[in-house]
């Protein structure tokens, strides 16, 4: 930040973490941005997705927890359950420490979700962003542990398991309750299953916003596969209140 900035980040806390928040996704940027050219698909992500937070991470606590936000419907598109493995061997000039500080990308289900600078704050005055090196870059499978999605999805019936595409499930939380989404309808409004497959609608702009459906997963399953749910007509009931 400068002078100008630090006395706004000072007087407005608010207005501090905007400019903290853009300081470290150029940094961000720019280490994605130099991975070489076999890690293509990593950095064309940044097409889609931006840095919001390199947060504290319970999980790996040695590594910022990369929060992004995806535009669209390039989420969905991006992930690919199960492709999970650890970027090393990228180094970066510290001007803090005055010596080359090593970094590490996590990557879950093809989506970055950590990042590690050795002996580093993660602040962008820190680093000279021209002196970044791929040169001994190296890529390793990496465990996860499995997440609530993933061991909700492996406890699924088979018969469901192969009318799912596991790439497209994602969890939401509504009022302390956990849905798993597994049909977009748009416009953020989804259809989702709970952990005992109850069926809900779940549309932000109607009352009520979750709606327990009397269909079971695997009928509605079969409509979506062959085009008879007809998802105008329901968000023209939903919108009017009807059950």
């Amino acid at each position: 930040m400068n002078i100008i900035q630090r006395i706004l980040g000072t007087l407005f806390p608010p207005y501090k973490f905007s400019v903290i928040r853009k300081e470290q996704g150029k940094l961000f940027k720019a280490i994605i941005n130099s991975l070489p050219e076999e890690l293509s698909e990593i950095k064309e992500q940044l097409a889609w997705a931006r840095l919001m937070d390199l947060s504290n991470w319970v999980l790996f606590p040695e590594y910022r927890f990369t929060a992004m936000a995806y535009s669209g419907q390039s989420l969905f598109r991006l992930q690919k359950r199960g492709k999970n493995y650890k970027i090393s061997g990228l180094t970066i000039f510290s001007k803090r420490t005055n010596r080359w500080e090593q970094i590490e990308l996590l990557v879950q289900n093809n989506l970055i979700c950590g990042l590690r600078i050795t002996n580093s704050n993660y602040n962008l005055l820190e680093f000279d962003l021209n002196k970044i090196s791929n040169s001994n870059v190296i890529k390793k499978d990496f465990v996860f542990p499995p997440s609530e999605i993933e061991i909700f999805y492996e406890k699924l019936p088979q018969e469901i398991k192969t009318m799912l595409d596991p790439n497209r499930l994602s969890e939401i939380d509504f009022a302390n309750r956990i849905y798993y989404n597994f049909h977009d309808l748009e416009d953020g409004n989804y259809l989702a299953v709970d952990k005992k497959l109850n069926v809900y609608s779940l549309i932000h702009d109607a009352r009520p916003m979750v709606m327990k459906m009397k269909v079971t997963f695997k009928s509605i399953l079969d409509e979506l596969a062959i085009g008879s749910f007809q998802i105008e007509k329901h968000l023209d009931e939903r919108y009017a209140g009807k059950d």
